[in-house]
């Protein structure tokens, strides 16, 4: 191995087929997780065994209890494994026993983690997942013994109930309404499993009707083994005794003493026992199960049916399958190994199971649905599943107001949401449905219907987004720039147009782009009257950039209420933004040569060795006038960092802006596999939300990983501007920006009910730009494919210069 892969590889590496990261070394920088979501259940886990878990509300419904202590990073679940005779007490994952294992690997892989673990002749493997229907989580175990000698064990697994929102930072309180019930064999349930119950008399969301704190947490969630236990335990004073703590629990040290306390006058967890008799050799098997439905007795049932082993492999098999099954129909081929694990199984699992299932990551437990966020996450769906990105399309149009307005972010099971001024939250729905529709053909998602938060009357989706338009028409200054509102799609140019006055150029191009793609859908709807306004307002916006916007070499990014500008050269700090001069050319609003400039620019002024930095240089003092951007410390996150969403966009512009190299130095930027975790920190198999800029001391720094935008544009940047193969209007185009190190790259993918195999060479006959086309042989005068027939596979040959 050369010192470079070493470097790499220091905690762990890919499994040979991308699937798996095995982390064999647990002292990580930061913890290293993995988020695993259903639909409505979901768990976060790191390398250390420490998180939490919840049912439809990562925030609101958090069942598992867990502290975002990430140095410490030992709160939340844990499985102890004690020899009864020797005293030994280890953990079958690092937290909290901190154990010297003989040997190590926590396996993430799509939709489970699994823990192999080995000390004193104790071979341990623990998987933990969640069904892919039901609200039931499990841990699967398996101990082998092989130190050559008979060993009497004791299997415990405990957690601490939460059963509410979370952080409870308020938990002597908290604890106050929380009950517990330990549910035996031979009660008149007549249930087979051992069972702790839980639920909670108090949920700390208000009710108008009620007011605050006078609400129950409308779920039960009932713990259970699939083996026979010896002790349950339902007190967290108990369990640990005075002065004891969870690595070295009193319970587990002297286990006559389990008072066994349930009920509502303690500190409530679930400890559930296990004796285990193993001769040499022998390998016990069970688990545990983690429910969590509407009632008692929904949650007891549902605990009864998965605490059998083969059920839970059945459940383990099918969302390993399931995961398999979803990623398998859209895979790229390029000379870079470690893009192509990323794009093709870690990045999309990444905005699937934790953007738009879980909506949860160790920095950020939300739960809440961002508009503008989860639409984006939604294109994720388009080449694999594309009806699921129509179904995220209603969702959002639902949570629009009569007047166009949408809330920022919104709580599913309260429907509580947060109303603002944000300007640009409205103009995705717009800006997602023209994707759906360029990807599918499908103009019928138009006709769908639903109603306005303020009036229940359903209403197309076509309305939805004309309403959205229609406000935004309206919050236009005079100069024909649209007003930034608390914020645009930077949340952190948060003062910037409180007033009304503030003006955006970066929203002004990203509508644009939106403006000329519907002036399109409503020619093909014989609306040729409100194609030519919006043909006509796009043209006004774009004069209007370029004559107020354009600073000499780079775009100005937007006023202050007072009319002052940022971004522009005339600023000490915040004199270049990235996105502004992004979008001038992904939207086609910089004319002649200015598209060219704003690239020189980006190179010059904002990429570094960790991405393209949003702004440069940073604030270093606070401006109320802008924004808590500016509050910030330098170089981190927004205020002078690489914000890997907007980083991604970087790479579509060099790419149409026809600069291979600029492409593929951002794109080894920003990917995680090739950075020496020691600098990086953080996991190397996703995408982090920032990296640290120059302006840190900790410069190359990432953090707020999995919770990120970027997970779901990536792998869309690359298909569509890298590799080129891109949904237009005209049809599929062929576009490709190879890097110059990349002399083909290829890719699967579904269109229309048709497989396409593409694959994509240089050749040196060709001029920069150029591209030809071959469908099954037949060449193409045009490098576009209009039509295919559905369950047809095509065979494509794209040649680029």
């Amino acid at each position: 191995m050369n010192e470079v892969a070493e470097v790499l590889d220091r905690y762990g590496r890919f499994s040979e087929d991308g699937s798996e990261y095995r982390i064999t070394d647990w002292r990580t920088p930061r913890p290293w997780i993995n988020l695993i979501s259903s639909p409505r259940a979901g768990l976060a886990v790191s390398q250390t065994g420490s998180g939490f878990s919840w049912i439809d509300n990562s925030q609101l419904g958090a069942i598992v209890r867990w502290q975002q202590e990430l140095t410490e990073d030992r709160s939340g679940r844990f499985l102890y494994l004690r020899d009864t005779e020797s005293g030994l007490l280890t953990s079958l994952a690092p937290s909290p026993c901190s154990p010297a294992y003989d040997s190590f690997v926590c396996r993430h892989g799509l939709g489970y983690t699994t823990f192999e673990c080995e000390i004193s002749g104790l071979a341990t493997r623990w998987t933990l997942f969640v069904d892919a229907d039901e609200t039931a989580e499990m841990w699967s175990v398996e101990v082998e013994n092989r130190s050559g000698r008979h060993r009497a064990l004791e299997l415990a697994a405990v957690l601490e109930w939460n059963c509410g929102t979370s952080p409870a930072p308020r938990r002597e309180f908290q604890k106050l309404f929380l009950e517990t019930e330990l549910v035996s064999p031979g009660r008149s349930e007549r249930r087979e499993r051992t069972a702790i119950v839980a639920g909670n008399h108090m949920w700390d969301v208000g009710s108008p009707r009620w007011g605050h704190w006078n609400r129950s947490f409308p779920y039960v969630s009932a713990f259970a083994a699939a083996q026979r236990v010896d002790h349950a335990e339902g007190d967290k004073a108990a369990f640990l005794g005075r002065g004891g703590d969870w690595s070295r629990p009193v319970a587990l040290l002297s286990p006559a003493t389990w008072p066994g306390l349930f009920g509502r006058h303690y500190d409530p967890i679930a400890a559930l026992a296990s004796a285990l008799e193993l001769a040499p050799g022998a390998t016990f098997r069970g688990g545990f199960v983690l429910a969590t439905d509407e009632d008692r007795e929904g949650a007891l049932e549902l605990a009864s049916r998965f605490t059998t082993l083969e059920v839970m492999d059945a459940s383990l098999r099918n969302v390993r399958e399931g995961w398999r099954a979803r990623l398998a129909n859209h895979r790229i081929a390029t000379p870079d190994a470690g893009l192509n694990r990323l794009a093709n199984d870690w990045l999309r699992y990444q905005a699937i199971s934790a953007r738009l299932w879980g909506r949860a990551g160790y920095y950020q437990q939300s739960g809440a649905f961002g508009f503008r966020d989860q639409l984006q996450d939604s294109q994720v769906w388009l080449p694999i599943e594309p009806d699921r990105c129509r179904e995220q399309i209603r969702l959002h149009a639902g949570h629009q107001f009569v007047d166009g307005s949408v809330v920022h972010w919104w709580h599913p099971v309260t429907e509580q949401g947060h109303v603002t001024t944000m300007s640009d939250d409205l103009l995705w729905l717009a800006f997602v449905v023209a994707s759906y529709i360029k990807e599918t053909g499908d103009l019928t998602v138009l006709d769908d219907e639903a109603p306005f938060l303020d009036d229940a009357t359903p209403a197309t989706v076509a309305e939805h987004v004309n309403r959205a338009f229609e406000r935004v028409f309206r919050r236009t200054s005079p100069r024909g720039l649209p007003f930034i509102g608390a914020g645009d799609w930077n949340d952190g140019l948060s003062a910037m147009g409180l007033e009304e006055r503030g003006e955006s150029v970066w929203l002004a191009q990203f509508l644009s782009l939106v403006l000329a793609d519907w002036a399109v859908i409503h020619r093909r709807r014989g609306d040729e009257v409100t194609a030519a306004r919006f043909d006509r307002r796009r043209q006004n916006l774009i004069e209007a950039v370029n004559q107020f916007a354009w600073d000499g070499a780079w775009y100005r990014r937007a006023t202050r209420d007072d009319g002052r500008w940022i971004g522009s050269a005339d600023c000490d700090e915040g004199r270049i933004f990235l996105n502004a001069q992004t979008w001038a050319i992904l939207a086609d609003a910089a004319p002649g040569e200015r598209a060219g400039a704003c690239l020189d620019a980006v190179e010059k002024h904002l990429v570094s060795p960790a991405g393209a930095l949003l702004l440069a240089p940073a604030y270093s003092r606070a401006d109320e006038t802008i924004g808590y951007i500016t509050r910030y410390a330098p170089g981190m996150r927004e205020n002078g960092g690489v914000y890997t969403h907007a980083a991604t966009w970087a790479i579509a512009a060099a790419a149409k802006g026809r600069r291979p190299a600029l492409v593929e130095s951002l794109l080894a930027a920003i990917n995680p596999s090739n950075k020496d975790p020691e600098r990086y920190w953080a996991e190397p198999y996703v995408l982090p939300g920032n990296v640290d800029g120059p302006a840190s001391p900790l410069h190359r720094r990432a953090g707020w990983t999995w919770y990120t935008g970027s997970a779901a544009w990536l792998p869309r940047v690359i298909d569509e501007w890298v590799l080129g193969v891109r949904p237009t209007w005209e049809g599929l185009l062929f576009d490709p920006c190879l890097p110059p190190s990349w002399p083909k790259a290829a890719l699967t993918r579904s269109w229309r009910g048709a497989e396409l195999a593409i694959s994509i060479a240089r050749r040196r006959d060709l001029a920069p730009g150029a591209a030809e086309l071959r469908v099954d042989g037949v060449r193409f005068a045009v490098p576009f494919l209009s039509a295919v027939e559905r369950g047809q596979r095509y065979e494509i040959e794209v040649h680029c210069g």
